[in-house]
């Protein structure tokens, strides 16, 4: 675990120190659109909350979850945000074994060498899209798989045969970024969740309604998972304004339809125009980002995250990701007038 660095994108406030300027941040993948107006007022209303502690439980948010995915609230447990339920079921079950599919999100190597888990590595067909081939899994004892995956932006799972089949004791699947996939609930793995004791799917509020800063996720697994993740669960680990603003979330049902749209159109345009760039090879995505292969010796991956940031704009370095090298960078989709500085930028750098 020594030989990987554990950074990720969004870390604005460390550049803007740096370099003593502001930036345009495609290093983050969270919606352009912003907060919802109807959120940002109920938080405003909210503030005299702060006050009194957090409902340990999130008896409200709960109840709304269970609505929304139609599942029982013992089926569903809040957390500050997704990565904390990732540590949260390392620490509790503490597993032998954590087969990680690579290249993926750094938090689950992270996590699983604390616990002390042994790491076996599942490397993707980059020849073929960063696709799994399910039948290079062992009876590993914990896999984690992200679907669609960061940072490649494939579905590893594509629909819900032969799941099944996977020889491990429990798979976690971290949906972080399903929201933005057009028709997530053909894919989402909550309904086989909710049964199977082998099966636990991550979720987040905080990329699709642009709220990172309040930190807030959630997990939906078979009640004896939740019951025993409690136990080792920290009291008060969502906040008051999480809380309300999470609930609000699940009926923004116009600025949903507006999201979706808006990332589906910029991810084909930014795809196509990336792709036309002399020494970029944009991969296919169904999230809302992009991972980028820089072909030939010209520049590295490095390189051009230093010549865009003197252009006030800051792209994610992939080199750090195992399975990947000085050769990929990640782009965020944002709002068409970003997405065309950024190919400007891009074709004054390369």
């Amino acid at each position: 675990m020594a030989d990987l660095v554990f950074t990720h994108g969004g870390n604005i406030y460390q550049m803007e120190r740096k370099y003593k300027r502001s930036f345009l941040d495609f290093s983050a993948n969270i919606n352009p659109l912003g907060i919802p107006a109807r959120i940002k007022k109920l938080l405003k209303r909210r503030l005299k909350d702060l006050v009194h502690y957090p409902d340990s439980e999130a008896d409200c948010l709960v109840a709304a979850l269970a609505r929304y995915w139609r599942v029982k609230e013992e089926n569903v447990l809040v957390g500050n945000g997704s990565t904390e339920l990732i540590y949260l079921i390392l620490n509790a079950f503490r597993p032998a074994e954590v087969a990680l599919t690579v290249p993926s999100f750094t938090e689950y190597e992270r996590a699983a060498g604390i616990s002390g888990s042994r790491i076996r590595f599942i490397r993707m067909l980059k020849d073929k899209g960063f696709t799994l081939d399910l039948g290079s899994v062992k009876n590993g004892d914990t896999l984690f798989v992200c679907n669609p995956n960061n940072p490649t932006g494939n579905l590893v799972l594509d629909g819900q045969a032969g799941i099944g089949n996977i020889q491990a004791r429990r798979i976690i699947i971290d949906e972080a970024f399903m929201d933005f996939v057009p028709d997530e609930k053909r894919y989402t793995f909550i309904p086989q969740a909710i049964c199977s004791k082998k099966i636990i799917v991550l979720r987040t509020l905080t990329k699709f309604f642009a709220l990172p800063g309040l930190r807030i996720g959630y997990l939906i697994a078979h009640r004896d998972i939740i019951r025993f993740l409690k136990r080792y669960q920290l009291p008060w680990s969502v906040n008051v304004l999480a809380q309300v603003a999470a609930e609000q979330c699940l009926s923004e049902d116009l600025f949903i339809h507006r999201s979706k749209l808006l990332i589906a159109k910029e991810r084909t345009f930014l795809y196509e125009r990336l792709g036309r760039i002399t020494g970029l090879k944009p991969y296919l995505s169904v999230a809302n980002y992009l991972l980028v292969k820089i072909e030939g010796q010209r520049f590295t991956s490095s390189c051009l995250k230093e010549r865009l940031l003197k252009k006030g704009i800051l792209i994610r370095d992939c080199a750090n990701f195992r399975g990947l090298d000085k050769q990929f960078i990640r782009v965020a989709i944002r709002t068409h007038k970003e997405n065309m500085r950024l190919l400007q930028a891009i074709e004054e750098c390369v």
